[in-house]
């Protein structure tokens, strides 16, 4: 075996003096390895607690257009006297348990034409997620 150097030529005769830098490697490589996992988790976690508040934050705008159409059919009674007055509507059927409707409903008489405005605020809750939307409703009789 040929040799450049004496040191060369000690490494290749003698392979328990080599030296690398195998274990160095190995150990960053876990470590980057294990940063990407935790900020693969981390992104998933925030990921599925946005999900949970845009489920909520629909149910809450589903209860408040609920809320907006029973009173509008408690203004334009099919049959009975019409009724425009503030209602809370505790929802308890599935899909909206846990969420409720707070009507408030004012008559105004515009150029004689009797006009109803109603505000519908939709409040839904799980634990300690809350959410909350409102619509307004503004109605006249033909």
């Amino acid at each position: 075996m040929r040799c450049g150097s004496i040191t060369s030529c000690s490494f290749a005769m003698f392979p328990d003096h080599q030296r690398g830098i195998g274990l160095i490697a190995a150990i960053f490589l876990i470590v980057i390895v294990a940063g990407l996992a935790v900020g693969v988790a981390s992104l998933v976690r925030s990921g599925a607690a946005g999900y949970v508040q845009d489920v909520l934050a629909y149910k809450a705008f589903l209860a408040a257009d609920s809320g907006a159409q029973l009173s509008l059919n408690r203004v334009f009674a099919p049959e009975g006297t019409p009724s425009c007055g503030n209602h809370v509507f505790p929802f308890t059927a599935p899909g909206l348990e846990g969420c409720e409707a707070t009507v408030s409903c004012s008559a105004i008489s515009v150029s004689g034409v009797l006009r109803y405005d109603l505000e519908s605020r939709g409040r839904c809750s799980t634990g300690t997620e809350v959410a909350e939307r409102r619509i307004a409703v503004r109605a006249s009789a033909p």
